[in-house]
């Protein structure tokens, strides 16, 4: 497995690309997603020895009073701005397979690559949310295998990167005489990141990913067995991959200094539409939930798109911070409801701790 960084736990921001970032809410000093923005969270976070940044890839927003996601950056060459402004920092693209033509997309990835001399990474998404694909001409259903399609585009991809001349013949692509040029930088090829929450999706992530995504809800007792049986699976594939999971932050002096802000943004001022919207499109209210975990789904959703809450002041994140390491979680995606406006707090206070706590090196 291509180690991420250095630390023990590794840390990222997730979501700026997108107008409201994580946050579904309606405050006033809401994130922005701006190019100016982006590029100054990048040089904060980079300065701030952060780890990477990572795209929401989205087509169309969630509605409500905000249109939730509605603006964004297409995230291939927003990673390419990102590479270019900064000087550790990885930056992710997040490629939606059924959209991209395996061979031009190796293109663009590999110009990124070089852009960042080796600082991109790859985030492959076989396709999940109907709507955004329809926006594109691409209906879903019509996907025999959506992860046999995954296994085609990626397998061409890698031959782009490792091949000479070369021809493919599958069943969702076909391509004669691909010979591309040049090759990703240092001859190292691009990490790789999927999620999977279906059993196909999961194969899938385990026999490809070198760092695979895991939802983790509030309930921290069920993610050492979640965590372990994705970490067997890629074992029976005689595979190491890492595992990670998102993350909304708020912190603050007291923790009742933060849940009241929690309050404020997540519950006050809830983008309550755009709540339900991304609610139901994720298919969380089905026959079988109860109001108890339907009322969760919205808390998580306003909060943070559906990232783990992680309230309290530097000592108590810390401490949820290193529960999630000990569970076997390597990389954290973070979500700040303004990520200029509280990403110094938690460089000064957090990220100190955290060195103390041996889940970082200064």
């Amino acid at each position: 497995m291509q180690s991420l960084t250095p630390h023990k736990l590794s840390l990222g921001l997730f979501g700026a690309n997108c107008s409201g970032g994580l946050a579904v809410t309606t405050i006033p000093e809401r994130w922005v997603a701006s190019w100016e923005n982006n590029q100054k969270l990048a040089v904060m976070a980079d300065t701030a020895g952060l780890d990477f940044m990572l795209p929401l890839g989205r087509w169309k927003g969630y509605g409500g009073e905000t249109d939730h996601n509605g603006s964004s950056f297409e995230t291939l060459t927003w990673a390419a701005g990102i590479l270019a402004s900064t000087n550790n920092l990885q930056a992710f693209g997040t490629v939606h397979v059924p959209l991209f033509n395996p061979v031009t997309a190796s293109k663009q990835i590999t110009t990124a690559h070089h852009i960042g001399k080796g600082r991109l990474g790859l985030n492959i998404v076989c396709g999940w949310n109907p709507s955004e694909f329809n926006m594109l001409g691409v209906d879903l259903d019509e996907l025999q295998n959506r992860y046999a399609q995954g296994q085609e585009w990626l397998d061409i991809l890698r031959s782009t990167w490792e091949e000479g001349e070369f021809d493919y013949n599958g069943q969702y692509y076909r391509v004669t005489g691909t010979n591309l040029y040049p090759k990703p930088y240092a001859g190292q090829p691009p990490t790789i990141l999927c999620a999977g929450y279906s059993e196909q999706g999961r194969d899938f992530a385990a026999r490809n990913a070198d760092i695979m995504f895991t939802a983790i809800r509030e309930n921290l007792d069920e993610a050492p067995a979640n965590i372990a049986t994705l970490k067997s699976l890629a074992e029976s594939y005689n595979r190491q991959i890492g595992v990670f999971t998102n993350v909304s932050i708020v912190c603050r002096p007291s923790q009742k200094e933060a849940e009241d802000y929690f309050h404020y943004y997540a519950i006050e001022n809830a983008d309550t539409e755009a709540v339900e919207n991304m609610v139901v499109g994720r298919g969380l209210d089905r026959p079988g939930v109860t109001e108890e975990q339907r009322q969760r789904f919205r808390r998580h959703a306003a909060s943070g798109n559906g990232a783990l809450p992680i309230v309290g002041n530097p000592d108590q994140v810390v401490s949820i911070m290193k529960r999630l390491y000990d569970y076997g979680i390597s990389a954290l995606a973070m979500g700040f409801a303004n990520y200029i406006d509280h990403l110094p707090y938690f460089e000064s206070e957090v990220l100190p701790r955290l060195v103390s706590a041996g889940l970082r090196v200064n």
